[in-house]
């Protein structure tokens, strides 16, 4: 183990850890801890320990915070996020324990490979967004989330999500409360909270109130390297990085490698947006566009730079004697193609509309009763709707499951509105003045379960479904909501009659465009 300070802390810390632990060797160091390697010599096995770093100066009541956010992470149960063993404090260090993992960060990976394939970086990217959709449920933020906090175990493939809530840690506790300085990346210990290349612009910001949209922000920032192998903003400081997240336009993965699917490109994009309220509200909500995405495949319109590039590579504009033909052709075909081109998008004429569908099932849009097309989750389709207007428009909920499981849900398509020059409606979780909810069933119990929704009005709906223990984000249908709606799970071996929970009181949390709340048992 090289080097005095690295023997000095090794040596400190095996004093603190007590003679049950040795302490190996140091296998990293980042911005804000130094990790090393452990042998438990009660239970045999290898464990990592990150060391906070030891210039932090830790006052009592920092370390109450400590403690206090170390237990609200404690409840954090997931396949996807490394759990802490325990904490301590001791020889003035202040230390967390977690498993250790054969393997390399997403980081190393990165640097190794460059960047993934569209295939494997969902497939590292995906259980991510599941950790977070837990963790979101239960209040806790990340703060985070970069390469370098994300593992990749060599003997399982598993994704494992480390660090979380670390951040909120030190910026809290090094900045006596107060948040971050001016571009929010420093504390007052002058230790980085959250990367630059990752961080959003409301958390560049300083605000302190950040909530789980700014680590989908940070996720999309990684997912965008991930596929194409930079971050989306580069500079040559923190500041002009910071300055690039808050002003710059969202960078588009499919303009750097064309291999990269345009859907992906939009859910990436709707990621980065610089104000939350435009970016995806939830890490369902991202889970389910992917999921329409691989269903749908890129089904966009050629761009004007892809056709550009398309019309130089096919030859065809030359010069020579005829160039004025060629030109004055060229003139004509353009206003035609681009005419044409703006009818079908929907700038101009009357017969084009979009319908955008918010729900997390998707939806079948009837004319008279008959279906005319199937929209997916978080997904927009154009219509021809002609002179007639909408007026024999209608659609319909999907339900999930067979047979079928929570209420049916249809109505009228509503009014369309000019966005951008498009006429554009939006299916939301209403219909005819009655406000419908999605809960999204995470079990962190030991045991399957099933469900029961009492809606707050006569009648309970039983949804006939049963949650494996273990499963995260389970759709179960939609129901009416109320003020008093409540979900009741009971344990699948007694049904409706052993031991039950109840989750009640969240009608204030429900998503109103999509009418997603998420519940944990």
């Amino acid at each position: 183990m090289a080097g005095p300070e690295v023997r000095n802390t090794a040596e400190r810390l095996g004093r603190a850890l007590g003679s049950k632990y040795e302490v190996k060797r140091l296998i990293g160091r980042g911005g804000f801890a130094e990790v090393y390697e452990l042998w438990d010599k009660d239970l045999d096995r290898c464990l990592a320990c990150k060391v906070l770093h030891p210039e932090i100066a830790w006052t009592p009541g920092m370390l109450a915070r400590f403690r206090q956010e170390a237990k609200a992470l404690a409840r954090l149960h997931h396949p996807a996020i490394m759990p802490i063993h325990f904490t301590g404090d001791g020889e003035g260090l202040v230390f967390y324990v977690m498993p250790f993992v054969e393997g390399e960060s997403l980081a190393d990976a990165l640097r190794r490979r460059g960047h993934y394939p569209v295939d494997e970086a969902l497939e590292i990217a995906e259980p991510v967004l599941q950790a977070l959709g837990h963790a979101h449920a239960q209040g806790l933020v990340h703060r985070d989330i970069k390469p370098d906090n994300l593992m990749l175990d060599a003997k399982t493939g598993r994704t494992l999500l480390a660090d979380f809530g670390i951040a909120k840690l030190l910026d809290s506790g090094a900045a006596g409360g107060g948040g971050t300085g001016g571009t929010g990346a420093k504390t007052a210990t002058g230790f980085t909270v959250g990367t630059v290349q990752y961080m959003s612009p409301e958390q560049a910001l300083g605000q302190g109130n950040v909530d789980g949209r700014s680590d989908l922000y940070a996720f999309g920032a990684m997912l965008y390297q991930m596929v194409t192998g930079s971050p989306p903003y580069n500079g040559d400081s923190s500041a002009e990085i910071v300055g690039k997240h808050l002003a710059d336009p969202v960078p588009v993965a499919s303009d750097v490698d064309a291999k990269i699917p345009r859907w992906l490109s939009n859910v990436i994009v709707k990621c980065l947006a610089k104000k939350p309220e435009d970016r995806f509200q939830s890490a369902e909500g991202v889970l389910a566009a992917i999921d329409a995405g691989r269903a749908s495949g890129s089904t966009r319109l050629v761009g004007a730079q892809t056709l550009e590039r398309q019309v130089r590579r096919s030859g065809e504009m030359r010069r020579g004697s005829g160039a004025l033909g060629w030109w004055v052709a060229g003139g004509v075909t353009v206003l035609l193609v681009g005419g044409w081109a703006a009818r079908r998008a929907g700038y101009v004429g009357s017969g084009v509309a979009f319908l955008h569908n918010a729900l997390i099932e998707p939806v079948e849009v009837l004319r008279g009763g008959t279906p005319v097309d199937t929209v997916a989750p978080d997904a927009t389709v154009r219509l021809w709707i002609g002179r007639a207007g909408r007026g024999e428009l209608t659609w319909r909920l999907i339900r999930p499951g067979n047979p079928p499981i929570g209420e049916p849900l249809e109505a009228p398509v509503s009014e369309f509105r000019r966005v951008r020059g498009r006429r554009v409606t939006t299916v939301t979780a209403e219909a005819s003045g009655q406000r419908y909810f999605a809960p999204l069933v995470t079990n962190s119990s030991p045991s399957d379960i099933t469900l029961e929704v009492n809606t707050g009005s006569a009648a309970s709906v039983r949804c006939n479904c049963l949650v494996p223990k273990g499963a995260p984000r389970t759709h179960v249908g939609y129901y009416r909501l109320y003020r008093n709606s409540v979900v009741a799970a009971y344990n699948s071996a007694h049904p409706y009659v052993g031991p039950h929970v109840d989750r009640q009181g969240f009608a204030a949390r429900v998503d109103p465009q999509s009418g997603v709340v998420v519940l944990t048992f």
